[in-house]
């Protein structure tokens, strides 16, 4: 659609301009110039354009159906959710258009619709106030990077997943607070269930490893 509009548009864009990227000196394409008002635009154009329309119609019913479908997975274990307040603004200021694809945001608001249906209930809480993947079982409080996956508790229990660790604690947070006694309480009764959780992880992931090999390896 790009190259069309150039081609058809010629004078209402600024002249291709070389730049500098680190040694290499490239070709730059010009700007828009302000105030262009006049556009032509080709049959080619218009096809192409009634072709995006349709993809980015096909791919929004098929995430819809993708969210759908993990909304009703989650709603099959139970009808009160919790989750953290997160800033879908924020992670589309990280993830871009990866966002888009997975859509948070719709999630969130069919859960929430689903769940009250249901008779349940759908509660946010506050991540600062809780800080659950930096908490310990104790109350210690350790901070992790982004890609520290695996939570080592400095209690001495057994290593989990970072997530699963953290929704394990979010059965405790009550009006933004974490009760670790109540946290404390459950863990030895939902110790093999977190395992288990966190080997299935492991499995799925060695498995797509593996997959990943064999399709990169050469016939």
């Amino acid at each position: 659609m790009q190259r069309s509009q150039r081609a058809s548009n010629p004078g209402n864009f600024e002249p291709n301009f070389k730049a500098k990227k680190g040694r290499k000196t490239i070709v730059k394409k010009g700007k828009v110039k302000k105030n262009t008002r006049q556009w032509n635009k080709s049959k080619s154009y218009h096809k192409t354009t009634a072709k995006k329309r349709e993809l980015e119609r096909k791919k929004t019913a098929y995430a819809k159906t993708q969210n759908r479908r993990v909304v009703n997975e989650i709603l099959r274990h139970g009808k009160h959710i919790k989750t953290e307040n997160v800033s879908v603004k924020g992670w589309q200021k990280i993830y871009g258009k990866a966002i888009s694809a997975k859509s948070p945001g719709y999630v969130q608001s069919e859960l929430r619709l689903k769940a009250e249906r249901a008779g349940g209930s759908f509660t946010k809480f506050s991540t600062p106030k809780t800080a659950l993947s930096q908490t310990h079982l104790d109350g210690t409080r350790i901070k992790k990077s982004l890609s520290q996956r695996v939570h080592r508790d400095v209690t001495g229990i057994p290593e989990h997943h970072r997530d699963l660790f953290s929704a394990f604690l979010s059965r405790s947070v009550n009006q933004d607070k974490l009760i670790l006694q109540d946290a404390q309480a459950e863990y030895l009764g939902l110790e093999p269930i977190l395992l288990e959780a966190y080997q299935r992880h492991l499995t799925r992931k060695r498995i797509g490893k593996s997959e990943s090999r064999q399709s990169d390896s050469p016939d």
